[in-house]
């Protein structure tokens, strides 16, 4: 018992994983890392889902639907928002951890700015990232 206690505690100081840094994304299966700028979320039948960047999440938004509180992490501030909120900019030179993928931003102005400085092809709102446009964020460049 005091082994298991002392052993708990140096796991805990050397950076141990936590829970959350186990989860699995829940459209391709990568581990999430906890600290990612690319993480996202949301709930489907009372269930919290883990994605470890944003075109999973919109993946499972048009392959299942009925996802709920969707969040992303902004990509200039580093905080979660309402996936709702945020544009998308695609096509930039910014990979998450499953390589081209939207990039989520606050406000259309910086949006732009961030699609200008980082060679984007477009921004998007929520609504004008539809399933044809994630699918080919998971197809390989020709």
């Amino acid at each position: 018992m005091r082994f298991a206690l002392i052993f708990s505690l140096l796991l805990a100081a050397c950076g141990g994983e936590t829970e959350d840094a186990r989860a699995r994304c829940a459209t391709c299966g990568m581990v999430v890392d906890a600290e990612s700028g690319w993480r996202a979320g949301a709930t489907a039948d009372g269930e919290t889902l883990a994605f470890d960047a944003p075109k999973c999440l919109f993946r499972r938004v048009h392959r299942e639907g009925s996802v709920e509180g969707g969040w992303v992490i902004e990509y200039y501030s580093q905080e979660r928002a309402p996936a709702r909120e945020l544009f998308y900019v695609i096509g930039s030179d910014l990979e998450s951890p499953m390589g081209r993928d939207l990039v989520p931003v606050r406000g259309r102005e910086e949006a732009e700015r961030l699609r200008d400085d980082h060679h984007g092809e477009a921004v998007l709102s929520y609504d004008e990232v539809t399933s044809e446009v994630v699918e080919g964020l998971f197809t390989p460049r020709a």
